[in-house]
């Protein structure tokens, strides 16, 4: 299909989603067999408790190790004391040289240095072997379980999404010149699909202090209260302020919400070539009318996507004559 240019309104409405303000992504931070069998999407969870676990063999070893090196450490230490305590006199005396006995007082310094250098592996050691839970930070729900029980893990794996009970947020992307009107602690309605005419009373907590290089636009955060209706994952749309309204409306098109997918955690839509080449091209979404969707951003009047996008459609793939209308 071709995409046409969207019509203009008299209240342009930004879109965002409802976002828990304590959410966090547990990774990996060892490596090794990750155990998670009883761990599942939409179990509750208490701040501190163990979610899964990392082989810790190697951990564990490494622990003892840096045990051991501790130990003898301290053994040295103990035994070039007991050698400058025991030779003091003597060096007082000049039964024994000034060199030997600097030899010996070198010697104790540098045992004490091994001493803190073996607690510092030490402590490291434990830290390391810590990282073999993934402990729960906060009070919540797990939303998303990213690995499975014997999968294996490194560094950065993302592991478990939780989140908290606490403050709601509903985020949004706007243009510079609607900043004015989202004034920290003023009232905005949230517009949340499926109870459009029960408005969520917000309040602007702030504005992001960095545009999107790509499209210029700053994210507000709107307070939410906590009620049974409103969840994380929910999309809804505000009203921009009217001067921008009008500004911003020229510059959007409507695509039909089947032809938006999500590929990779972008979203986007396939774009048609000349030579009938599919190219996923990643685009901003605006207000939703319908079964049509407005993008603000990535896409122009003309340009012809795919209607409908099947799963199996992949990036590059040439289009079958007549598939697309």
């Amino acid at each position: 299909m071709v995409v046409s240019q969207a019509a203009a309104v008299s209240g342009t409405m930004a879109s965002g989603t409802v976002e828990a303000d304590d959410r966090a992504q547990l990774v990996a931070r060892a490596s090794g067999t990750v155990r998670a069998a009883s761990l599942h999407e939409g179990q509750r969870v208490r701040r501190g408790q163990i979610l899964a676990t990392i082989d810790a063999r190697q951990a564990d070893a490494a622990l003892e190790g840096a045990r051991a090196g501790l130990a003898a450490a301290m053994a040295e230490q103990r035994d070039a004391h007991g050698d400058v305590v025991r030779d003091a006199p003597l060096a007082q005396s000049g039964a024994l040289s000034g060199d030997a006995y600097r030899a010996e007082q070198l010697r104790h310094e540098a045992a004490v240095a091994r001493v803190a250098q073996a607690q510092a592996a030490l402590a490291a050691a434990r830290v390391d072997r810590a990282y073999t839970s993934i402990i729960s930070p906060v009070d919540g729900v797990v939303v998303a379980r990213h690995i499975r029980d014997g999968d294996m893990a490194m560094p950065g794996t993302p592991l478990v999404t939780v989140e908290g009970r606490g403050q709601l947020l509903f985020r949004f992307a706007a243009p510079q010149s609607a900043l004015s009107g989202f004034v920290p602690g003023n009232p905005v309605p949230v517009l949340l699909d499926g109870r459009e005419d029960r408005p969520v009373s917000g309040r602007v907590r702030g504005v992001v202090p960095s545009a999107d290089p790509a499209t210029r636009r700053f994210t507000v955060e709107v307070l939410l209260p906590r009620d049974s209706g409103v969840m994380p994952g929910m999309f809804g749309r505000v009203a921009l302020p009217s001067a921008e309204a009008q500004a911003d409306a020229p510059r959007a098109v409507r695509v039909p919400a089947a032809a938006v997918v999500d590929r990779g955690g972008l979203t986007g839509v396939f774009v048609v070539g000349k030579d009938r080449r599919l190219t996923f091209r990643w685009v901003r979404l605006g207000d939703r009318a319908g079964d049509q969707l407005a993008v603000t951003s990535g896409l122009s009047a003309g340009e012809r996507i795919l209607a409908r996008v099947d799963p199996a459609v992949r990036d590059g793939a040439r289009l079958a004559q007549g598939a697309a209308r």
